[in-house]
């Protein structure tokens, strides 16, 4: 762990409802929103969830960038070069969803599939309004090209909020690859040698299903 890091307290959350067009920003009373129209051993689970979520351990910020705690798993080699990096790639990202900021949020880049996402245990990404948290997988692949885990997926969540993906927005996602990642003057030396002229299929959408 990089001994720069910052040890930042969750944010307070906000009550907050989840529904297509609509941005979930709420914490643990959204588990209990949706626990209360759910069978009793979904209900215990949401519960079990909330209750955990009042002892996670705190967030370690690497940096900060449009008001977002960036955490990386394991610290990239040049932290300063990082930094830079998802800062460009939030100037590309946030814009697509028509967004400016993250308002306090965490960005979180992990090495695994393993994290708990309400009913999944492993996933690529997660948008996680328990801890306000946007926790997306590096491809074990990707030889230092954190920009191809599928952080663009998960603000669409932030956004939308749309488990279903049903909002025509999601069409336009998987040929966001390119110009994000590699296909651009200022992309990282390792993003295009591992990346260049995949232009389709890195992020895929099902569109109405989760």
């Amino acid at each position: 762990m990089n001994p720069a890091r910052v040890e930042a307290p969750r944010p307070a959350r906000a009550p907050a409802t989840m529904g297509r067009g609509v941005r979930a920003a709420g914490g643990a009373s959204l588990a209990f929103d949706v626990a209360a129209r759910c069978g009793g051993g979904v209900r215990i689970w949401f519960a079990a969830i909330a209750a955990a979520c009042l002892a996670c351990e705190p967030w370690r910020c690497d940096f900060h960038v449009r008001d977002a705690c960036v955490e990386f798993e394991t610290d990239p080699p040049d932290l300063a070069e990082a930094e830079r990096r998802v800062s460009a790639l939030l100037d590309r990202e946030l814009p697509f969803w028509g967004l400016s900021n993250l308002d306090g949020w965490r960005i979180q880049f992990r090495n695994d599939a393993e994290y708990a996402c309400y009913l999944a245990a492993h996933n690529d990404g997660c948008t996680d309004y328990l801890e306000k948290t946007l926790s997306v997988r590096v491809p074990p692949d990707a030889d230092g090209c954190f920009e191809a885990s599928e952080l663009l997926h998960e603000l669409g969540h932030y956004k939308l909020g749309d488990p279903m993906h049903s909002n025509s927005r999601w069409k336009d996602v998987d040929a966001q690859f390119a110009p994000m990642v590699w296909d651009r003057p200022d992309a990282a030396p390792s993003c295009v040698e591992r990346y260049h002229g995949i232009e389709h299929g890195m992020w895929p959408v099902r569109i109405d299903h989760f």
